[in-house]
């Protein structure tokens, strides 16, 4: 892994030398842009219209514009100057109870690895936190902003995760339709055979999950590529019935015994049915199609 930040730890007046290190990656196909007419990839470029020319990088500085076409000259070296002890430390506030955060919050994730002669000091905060169940609420600077984040414990490693600020965080008021939620009155046996359901597929968070979406694209690139056709997947008729909510739990129930997760797309027509999501009376799936690509 590639260091993107190198600072400290402020713990107390403990001093804890890391680096950060990003902890996830993108793995979602990426497309270009091309134009219609020739399948040419778009250039984007940078371009002056006072100049009236393109512009390189190099000659991009950053500006704030505090009125109309006015502008103050922000440099590197105005941004590193500025007053902040997180610009090489991330700052801890306090500690503070790993679920009273609500996930709504959480943005992104970086390891922190021990920098030189930072292990034992490291370890200690590791096995302290690990102890006490604790996250500590911190400020970390860095890609021209001072960031609200969490240190939490991660297997072996100390993880930060970069979090909104609460002003950042929309009210929940906001939701259209949340207003009608609290005068909806559902029945008890309703919500026992909810619990119940929630109960039967319940399994621990793995790492097995994968996307489908990503699968089915790349197969569909791979037959493009090669001029083959594909197989369309099963399609039943719908209709307009709505079935009864307790009967479309008791469905659930009933295939979630067979079945691994409602959800399961590898599911079939009737067990999705059994399950509530498909609607109306059975009828025979149409067979796979096959379709050019």
């Amino acid at each position: 892994m590639r260091s993107m930040w190198k600072g400290s730890i402020s713990f107390g007046l403990v001093n804890i030398p890391v680096s950060l290190y990003k902890a996830t990656e993108d793995h979602k196909t990426s497309f270009r842009s091309l134009h219609e007419k020739c399948k040419h990839p778009i250039q984007y470029k940078k371009w002056c219209p006072v100049c009236d020319r393109e512009v390189g990088s190099k000659e991009v500085i950053r500006g704030y514009e505090y009125a109309p076409g006015n502008y103050v000259i922000i440099t590197d070296d105005d941004i590193n100057e500025l007053p902040l002890p997180t610009l090489r430390t991330i700052e801890i506030l306090h500690f503070t109870d790993k679920d009273s955060i609500d996930p709504v919050f959480y943005e992104k994730s970086y390891y922190l690895g021990p920098g030189e002669y930072g292990g034992k000091p490291y370890k200690l905060l590791h096995e302290a936190m690990n102890r006490t169940g604790k996250v500590a609420v911190a400020k970390v600077a860095f890609r021209t902003s001072e960031h609200l984040a969490v240190i939490r414990v991660h297997k072996d490693c100390l993880l930060l995760n970069i979090i909104h600020y609460p002003a950042e965080v929309r009210a929940v008021e906001g939701v259209p339709g949340i207003e009608g939620i609290a005068a909806t009155e559902v029945s008890e046996a309703e919500l026992e055979m909810a619990t119940k359901l929630i109960e039967e597929i319940s399994k621990n968070f793995g790492d097995d999950y994968k996307s489908n979406y990503e699968e089915a694209l790349k197969e569909l690139i791979q037959a493009k590529i090669q001029n083959k056709e594909i197989e369309e997947p099963d399609v039943a008729p719908r209709t307009d019935n709505v079935v009864d909510l307790m009967e479309a739990l008791q469905r659930s129930l009933n295939a979630s015994k067979v079945a691994p997760t409602m959800t399961d797309p590898g599911m079939g027509t009737e067990a999705r049915r059994a399950a509530g999501t498909e609607t109306g009376p059975a009828a025979t799936p149409t067979p796979r199609r096959r379709r050019k690509v």
